[in-house]
């Protein structure tokens, strides 16, 4: 079964969106804080959070009941000691791209505070989504969200990944033949389920989207807050 859930957010977190940005909280002046201030109030008056997810059955690293297969290493050591998976598609919808395709008219400072925000605020939709997913899965184990791209899994099981949780028709997402999402500010991921599977349920700097340009790597070797 496929489920179906709109999120609202009241509010965005600015410490991930200045880590998008590079930034550093002691690092902001006044006029910026206001402009954050004013990109987080736009934003939030023109999205709508939803994400659809279904729940399979896993064995032998195969997904019961669909024609969906796990190719790549990552994935098989991800989910390994895993009974279920959850295939999950998370999206703030069109009106974030469209607030940044206006804003890079008017101010490409805007933009890019625009899309900082948007990129911390569909993590906050992700967090929001397992909250909800697993309050069914209290006894399991999990893992932490594999996004479709991460290491070897090839971004080519875009299109059926989405056809398999409706997502066109039941979040608006579509994708294209480069495996591009639309909307931009979309994430598919799977997450295991499973019984003392001894794993850390959060995601290291080795499959941030952010690794290869990460300022506080390099600084710190780590930006200190690593994502579900």
């Amino acid at each position: 079964m496929i489920n179906t859930h709109d999120i609202k957010l009241e509010s965005i977190n600015i410490s991930d969106a200045l880590r998008y940005m590079g930034y550093k909280s002691n690092e902001l002046d006044s006029v910026t804080k206001k402009l954050i201030d004013e990109c987080e109030n736009d934003l939030l008056k023109v999205i709508s959070p939803k994400f659809v997810y279904k729940v399979m059955d896993l064995k032998d690293n195969e997904i019961l009941g669909v024609d969906f297969k796990l190719e790549g290493e990552s994935i098989k050591n991800h989910l390994k000691g895993c009974t279920k998976v959850i295939f999950l598609c998370a999206t703030l919808s069109a009106g974030a791209d469209n607030l940044i395709r206006k804003n890079e008219i008017l101010s490409m400072t805007k933009a890019l505070i625009t899309d900082a925000l948007a990129s911390a605020a569909i993590e906050q939709v992700c967090d929001k989504a397992e909250e909800i997913m697993l309050k069914d899965f209290k006894d399991y184990d999990r893992t932490w969200r594999f996004g479709i791209g991460y290491g070897d899994f090839e971004l080519n099981k875009q299109n059926q990944f989405l056809h398999i949780v409706d997502a066109y028709k039941r979040a608006g997402v579509c994708v294209n033949n480069a495996g591009i999402m639309t909307p931009t500010k979309t994430v598919t991921c799977i997450i295991g389920l499973g019984h003392n599977l001894n794993k850390n349920n959060k995601k290291g700097c080795q499959f941030c989207n952010m690794k290869d340009n990460c300022q506080f790597k390099k600084e710190k070797g780590s930006c200190g807050n690593v994502h579900r």
